[in-house]
């Protein structure tokens, strides 16, 4: 039952992870759907290639300074016009569809297009929530908006699927507008609480406000500890489990079926996972595990590799998922309570681009190494998984991580869902 506190009650959060949860399962099917629509103009995977590399390239390049505009607007607006722009984009390409698209420029200039939006929308998506809910329901809220993202990732490809049915792309294209334009309607409703200082660097350039960031994460030795291990597990885990795992799956002789219950199951343990966290209120309290379930996301990866049997990689593999929010959904808690509310947003698109926004280069090295036939497929999960598994590990040896949880903002968020008299908010 949902108490009088409760989490869904909060006057906002509603439209917020409603409007999250459209948006991030319309981004999911978007990528199946440009995917499919490029072959088919094309006929061609090397221009596939390129179309998903103009998609990933510009988080890299714009991501950071996203988290500066996030910090002069809001993250609201930020996000609304993030879903604006995509709506728009999706209704151009639905008009040439219709007009019988027959080359692949426009569709890159759509894919390079919707990197750059992503660039500011998804830390826009982070930084908003502490804005949006009470300290004490921040973790709970967290959970439910990252377990429905993850949920997003397992119900976008049957949305693709049923939408590909259709014959005529710009149907398929002006559907995917419509649910970014609901999208922006749910989260118009949303208001935030106003940030208790003036967001810095309105009347600095964008560089030396980019500099005061970084130099903020410099100085925060746990935030940039967990920003490196976000890196390392993007650049280890990424490659292997998106570029090694499906060759590893053709190298068994497995179908094509086989290969989506990996990516199905991934998914899926990320989704209990993510309702796991809800359940151990955002795992206040007893983050030293988090060493041990950020190294959990390489066990799995590791075992896929050496099983002979797909069902009991697909166990393993879920593992991984379930590692992943229970890893991902408390640092991020933990990241928005002790930052300073006018540097979150340069904050967030930092630990975005440590977490994301680097894709593309563990993708190239996990390509170039298995094709220059470096590494085999499954060697190479088996690599990226164990070097994931140890570095992460390592992290209980670091005196910061050890006592993260006695920093005074995160005693005093402690205190004040205390305060509150540590009512469930599911």
């Amino acid at each position: 039952m949902i108490g009088q506190d409760g989490l869904w009650r909060t006057p906002y959060f509603l439209p917020l992870w409603l409007g999250s949860f459209v948006s991030a399962l319309a981004d999911s099917a978007y990528f199946i759907v440009l995917a499919w629509f490029v072959l088919h103009v094309t006929h061609s995977p090397a221009d596939l290639g390129l179309a998903l590399l103009l998609a990933s390239l510009p988080r890299l390049v714009f991501m950071a300074i996203g988290g500066v505009i996030i910090d002069r607007l809001s993250p609201r607006v930020v996000l609304l016009a993030s879903l604006a722009l995509r709506a728009v984009i999706m209704g151009v390409v639905c008009d040439y569809a219709a007009h019988g698209l027959s080359h692949a420029l426009p569709v890159y200039v759509v894919a390079f297009l919707f990197g750059v939006i992503d660039a500011f929308y998804w830390p826009a998506q982070n930084a908003i929530v502490p804005f949006a809910v009470p300290s004490s329901a921040l973790a709970r809220a967290n959970a439910v908006i990252q377990t429905s993202q993850q949920l997003s990732m397992v119900l976008g490809p049957l949305l693709a699927g049923f939408l590909l049915q259709v014959p005529q792309f710009s149907v398929i294209f002006a559907v995917i507008a419509t649910t970014y334009l609901f999208g922006f309607i749910v989260i118009v409703r949303v208001r935030l609480r106003q940030k208790t200082h003036m967001a810095a660097g309105r009347s600095e350039g964008l560089f030396r406000a980019l500099t005061q960031g970084i130099r903020y994460v410099l100085h925060l030795r746990i935030v940039l500890f967990l920003m490196l291990a976000s890196m390392l597990i993007n650049l280890f885990f990424m490659g292997p489990v998106n570029i090694g795992l499906p060759s590893f799956v053709q190298d068994h002789g497995w179908s094509g079926s086989v290969y989506g219950y990996f990516e199905s199951a991934l998914g899926l343990g990320a989704v209990a996972g993510g309702i796991l966290v809800g359940l151990l209120n955002g795992m206040r309290g007893h983050f030293r595990w988090i060493a041990l379930t950020a190294s959990g996301i390489g066990v799995g990866l590791a075992i896929t590799s050496l099983v002979g049997a797909w069902d009991l990689g697909i166990i393993a593999i879920a593992g991984s998922g379930l590692a992943i929010s229970l890893t991902d959904i408390p640092v991020i808690t933990y990241v928005q309570t002790i930052v300073d509310e006018n540097m979150l947003g340069r904050v967030m698109s930092l630990l975005t681009l440590m977490s994301v926004g680097l894709t593309p280069v563990s993708y190239g090295l996990s390509a170039l190494a298995i094709h220059r036939h470096m590494l085999t497929p499954q060697s190479l999960m088996l690599g990226g998984g164990s070097l994931v598994a140890v570095l992460c590990a390592a992290l209980i040896f670091q005196p910061d991580f050890r006592s993260m949880e006695n920093h005074p903002r995160w005693q005093q968020a402690r205190l004040s869902k205390d305060s509150h008299g540590g009512k469930s908010l599911l």
